[in-house]
């Protein structure tokens, strides 16, 4: 199963839901106002910050733990 979480793309703010199966990595400048994720297949720009999205996997990797999951 696809471990899915949302982003906001830094050009055009629309909303998407990014797997994370498909990451190779992430970075974001200290000057940058977006954070470039590099996939198998290229890259996406998105305005969520490394911090905001390492939450986001770690709150969708927990909640597949909860009830019916374990």
């Amino acid at each position: 199963m696809a471990h899915l979480i949302e982003l906001t793309t830094a050009g055009q703010s629309q909303k998407i839901l990014f797997n994370l199966d498909t990451m190779v990595s992430a970075e974001r400048g200290p000057q940058d106002d977006y954070t470039s994720i590099n996939t198998r297949w290229g890259y996406q720009n998105v305005k969520e910050s490394l911090e905001t999205i390492m939450d986001l996997a770690t709150h969708e990797e927990h909640d597949k733990v909860g009830p019916g999951h374990g």
